[in-house]
């Protein structure tokens, strides 16, 4: 089955891997999982709150990243609000990216006391960079629009050119 063909039911999209949507989420699963095992297994250092912060926000996020890619798998979105996915993925994105960001601050900070800090904060801030490529990505989607033709019209002294723009389909 060809994937640049959507269709409106709930079925299996394996061609959903091999997008750039697709992709992003597998890497951002990858860092969300480096971070939570090496934010779980660091040193609890006393009276902070720099481990437990960073490991909520990595169990969140591969919770709700794992979520969000089997709905796209399997095309749910397609079915049941398709109008609003791309917002409500791009939010998500940016929302975690913003934590990620503060969590993986926080966490350098005391990085200098246990080296498995250092290691959490770089798996923090590679989930904050895909993330935010991720958001960026929702972002350029969301303005392309629905449409995928539209007409422009050039008007000189002698003559009128209209030029039809054809916009590639967006793949998520």
């Amino acid at each position: 089955m060809d994937y640049g063909t959507r269709p409106q039911r709930i079925s299996c999209q394996y061609g959903y891997i091999s997008t750039i949507p697709g992709i992003l989420k597998a890497i951002e699963f990858i860092c969300d999982a480096g971070a939570l095992i090496l934010g779980a297994v660091a040193p609890t250092i006393t009276f902070t709150g720099h481990k437990g912060f960073f490991t909520f926000v990595a169990a969140l996020a591969i919770i709700i990243t794992t979520i969000l890619f089997l709905l796209a798998l399997i095309n749910i979105q397609a079915v049941c609000i398709p109008d609003r996915w791309l917002v409500i993925e791009m939010s998500w994105c940016a929302l975690i990216a913003l934590l990620f960001f503060i969590a993986s601050i926080v966490v350098a900070t005391v990085a200098k006391y246990n080296g498995v800090y250092g290691a959490a904060a770089f798996f923090g801030f590679a989930a904050f960079i895909t993330y935010a490529a991720d958001a960026i990505n929702r972002f350029r989607l969301l303005r392309a629009g629905p449409h995928s033709r539209h007409t422009e019209t050039y008007t000189s002294n002698t003559t009128t050119t209209t030029t039809n723009v054809t916009r590639q389909q967006p793949t998520f």
